[in-house]
């Protein structure tokens, strides 16, 4: 049986950690640069990311398993102008979607 300070350890685990797992794997990526936000939104990004996971995690936990595919198709209303940033918005998606899912796959064998 997972306690609550183990839900705890998983949900920062899969929402802070994974802000570092998407960077890492953006970071690697070449000839892909980071574009500019405009003022104000420089950390929507950040902050969308953390929502995501977090009902990523939630749902998975839940066993709500449809509802994570809303939250890919709510992603993927967002339109932009170049591949580039497309190709960038889209890489980031799954890197954030992979860390939710296994992390919440592990913690669903460990409840």
């Amino acid at each position: 049986m997972i306690t609550f300070v183990e839900y705890a350890l998983l949900y920062l685990l899969v929402i802070e950690g994974g802000n570092h797992a998407v960077r890492f794997v953006l970071d690697r990526v070449p000839g892909v640069q980071v574009q500019e936000a405009p003022p104000g939104l420089a950390q929507a990004g950040r902050w969308i990311g953390y929502l995501e996971r977090l009902m990523i995690l939630t749902m998975i936990l839940a066993g709500a398993y449809n509802g994570v595919g809303f939250v890919f198709a709510g992603k993927a209303i967002a339109r932009f102008q170049s591949r580039e940033q497309t190709e960038y918005y889209l890489l980031g998606t799954f890197a954030s979607f992979a860390w939710a899912v296994f992390w919440g796959a592990v913690g669903n064998v460990l409840i």
